[in-house]
């Protein structure tokens, strides 16, 4: 009699099935490790210009004008613009890593590496938010360290990180998608100069919305970018305008489809392949 040969295929589809599952794992830590390490390496341009940057809106804000305005919404006026840094800081350093970072690889070229390799979309697309995940969150932990002891205090610390987590994962995907659909540098700085940059500035980061009159209240509350510096504050400060877990879940929810429309952008393959 003949011995079935059934089991031995199996075990051989198991085992090639397990060494690309391997592979995959293998290149997204290689593929995220060099997206850390180009923001580590690269630190005179991506961590220490918006750590700076901060700071001096701390102490122009915070130091300066903060003796004349003194209390906002009855908190000190750096502990109340505090909260919006960090918001500001991890949304335009996570954006500007992931677009950049991957439109590089599309102008130069080697974005075909990362094609013929056996990662998957979602692999791929998580390993060029990382680098600006990260790059967001050090940034943020930068600035927290410069600005905190100058506060009171934190009132939740786990709202306040869960919310810089929540906008970092926002803004590297819209990275990643921005970084997909630039056919040129002056499209990608585009939406980081006039889209990221402007609503961010215009999110309560520096005023209350109580403060204003119309039509800037009802701009200013159309600000996508305002709920989350709102929830920011209201981990850090414990003073809050709008529903606060209303809008972390809002911001789950984006975050979720945001990740999800880049993967099927890269599955696409739409403008990454000639």
């Amino acid at each position: 009699m003949f011995r079935p040969l059934w089991g031995s295929v199996t075990v051989t589809e198991q085992d090639q099935r397990a060494q690309l599952r391997a592979a995959s794992r293998r290149g997204t830590l290689a593929l995220s490790g060099r997206e850390v390490r180009r923001v580590s390496k690269l630190w005179t341009q991506t961590i220490l210009p918006p750590v700076v940057g901060a700071v001096l809106f701390m102490v122009v804000f915070g130091g300066a004008l903060g003796g004349k305005l003194r209390d906002v919404a009855d908190i000190p006026y750096l502990w109340f613009i505090l909260p919006g840094l960090l918001v500001m800081t991890v949304a335009g350093q996570a954006f500007a890593n992931a677009s950049t970072s991957l439109y590089q690889a599309r102008n130069e070229g080697y974005i075909d590496d990362v094609l013929t390799s056996p990662l998957r979309p979602a692999e791929v697309v998580w390993s060029y938010m990382s680098g600006g995940l990260y790059r967001g969150w050090i940034s943020a932990v930068l600035v927290a360290a410069c600005g905190l002891p100058f506060v009171p205090g934190v009132e939740n610390w786990l709202l306040a990180i869960v919310v810089l987590i929540l906008t970092g994962v926002i803004f590297s995907a819209l990275g990643v998608m921005t970084g997909i659909w630039a056919d040129s540098f002056d499209q990608q700085a585009f939406v980081a100069a006039l889209i990221i940059s402007p609503l961010a500035l215009l999110g309560g980061v520096f005023y209350s919305v109580d403060m204003l009159s119309e039509p800037w209240r009802t701009l200013t509350l159309l600000d996508p970018i305002y709920y989350l510096v709102d929830a920011e504050r209201g981990g850090v400060t414990g003073t809050h305008e709008s529903a606060v877990w209303l809008s972390v879940a809002v911001a789950a929810v984006v975050a979720g489809v945001l990740t999800l429309l880049a993967i099927r952008m890269f599955h696409r393959g739409t403008r990454l392949r000639p």
